[in-house]
């Protein structure tokens, strides 16, 4: 897996684990005494006063405080939830925030998927190619994973970016068997690492910091 000074970590939807392959590999490198800082730079659905689920976790794993620019309170898309809230979430400033709570690596997990605006006319695909580093692409191992992998794969490529590879998370679907979804996409995405990550049943750095260093290994 492609992990050099930054990363950032997409989905191919919601709620497919992006949040604990991002924090799985912080806490590896942070284990591995690596200066790294893991970021979520815009959230929704976050109970004001809170730093939110995501950005606590990331924090916890990398051993520093929770770090989000932008915390919605709407659980919708972060643009429109700016736009309910009356926050302007401005590119620019979100790109210096970033580079202003950089690391020696610096991992940073967009919201939801490939295309989701952050800001009017402004989508993670936009984040990603201002930052110009490697894509890690994470997906739920069920059925539809090949379709909405290759899909976000194709488009990080056509951004231009390098695809630093693909986790499948979760236990595989049984409506998916005898289907082998990570040797499928093997064949289907030539000279990419995919890896598999299981659920895993504790938060904690310590089974973090294993999965992390799995992926990392390609175990």
């Amino acid at each position: 897996m492609r992990l050099d000074r930054g990363l950032l970590v997409t989905g191919t939807d919601t709620g497919v684990g992006k949040s604990v392959v991002t924090a799985a590999l912080a806490a590896a490198l942070a284990e591995a005494g690596v200066d790294v800082r893991a970021l979520k730079p815009v959230a929704s659905g976050v109970p004001a006063g809170e730093p939110g689920e995501d950005a606590a976790l990331l924090g916890l794993a990398a051993g520093h405080a929770p770090a989000s620019l932008h915390r919605l309170r709407t659980p919708v898309s972060p643009h429109r939830a700016a736009a309910l809230e009356g926050v302007a979430v401005d590119p620019d400033a979100l790109l210096a925030w970033v580079r202003h709570n950089s690391g020696a690596v610096t991992i940073v997990e967009g919201a939801g998927g490939w295309e989701v605006p952050l800001a009017p006319r402004w989508r993670v695909s936009d984040l990603a190619r201002a930052l110009g580093w490697p894509v890690l692409v994470v997906a739920a191992d069920r059925l539809g994973v090949l379709n909405h992998t290759l899909l976000t794969v194709a488009a990080v490529r056509h951004a231009g970016l390098p695809v630093a590879g693909v986790v499948l998370t979760g236990a595989v679907d049984p409506d998916a068997a005898p289907m082998d979804n990570r040797a499928e996409l093997l064949d289907l995405l030539d000279g990419v690492a995919i890896r598999r990550m299981p659920w895993l049943p504790t938060l904690d750095r310590t089974s973090l910091a294993a999965a992390g260093r799995g992926l990392l290994r390609g175990e």
